[in-house]
C-alpha cells in the first residue's frame, strides 16, 4: 500500500512540542533576566499630611523674648524614627525628639518649637533668611524633606538682639 504525501500525523507532533519548549525558554530566560538585571520594586508612597507654620517675629511668649517658629501638624501622621532630623541652611542638625512636643508618632496637634536656643541650640537662631527643614536620612546615603520653613519677616521689638 502506498502512503499519500502529507497525510503523515508524526511530523505534526514534533514541530509543535519544538515550538513550545522554544516559547518556555524564551519565557523564563525574560523572568531570571529581569531579576538579575535588578527589576526595582515600586517605592513607599509619600506620607499623607498637612502643617502649619507660625513665625513670632517679636518673640512674645519664649524665653528672653527670642523669635521662634512653630510647626504644627494639622492633619495626618507621620511615624519619626531615630532618623529624623531638623536642620537649618547651614546644615546643623538635632533630631527631631529634641523639638516636637510628643516622642511618639506625630498626630494633628503636636509641633515643634523652633529658636535656635537652648535643647535646639545647634541651630541658627530663628531671624529672617533662616530656612529649617524635617528631613529623613536613613542612613543609606539619601535623604528626604518632609516639611520646609523659610522666614521671610524680620524680627521685631526685644526680638531684634537676637538676630
Amino acid at each position: 500500500m502506498a502512503r499519500r504525501l502529507g497525510c503523515s500525523r508524526r511530523g505534526i507532533s514534533p514541530v509543535v512540542g519544538t515550538a513550545l519548549l522554544l516559547a518556555i525558554v524564551v519565557a523564563l530566560v525574560a523572568v531570571f533576566g529581569g531579576v538579575l538585571l535588578g527589576i526595582e520594586m515600586p517605592n513607599d508612597p509619600a506620607p499623607q499630611y498637612s502643617h502649619q507654620t507660625a513665625y513670632v517675629a517679636d518673640g512674645e511668649g519664649n524665653t528672653a523674648n527670642r523669635p521662634y517658629v512653630n510647626i504644627t501638624l494639622t492633619g495626618g501622621r507621620i511615624e519619626p524614627g531615630e532618623d529624623f532630623y531638623i536642620v537649618d541652611s547651614d546644615g546643623n542638625s538635632v533630631r527631631w525628639d529634641v523639638v516636637w512636643t510628643t516622642s511618639g508618632p506625630l498626630v494633628a496637634g503636636d509641633y515643634a518649637h523652633i529658636d535656635g536656643f537652648g535643647s535646639d541650640g545647634a541651630l541658627n537662631p530663628a531671624c529672617e533668611g533662616e530656612i529649617y527643614r524635617m528631613v529623613r536620612r536613613p542612613g543609606d546615603g539619601q535623604s528626604s524633606t518632609l516639611i520646609e520653613v523659610e522666614i521671610t519677616r524680620p524680627a521685631t521689638g526685644p526680638a531684634t538682639t537676637h538676630c
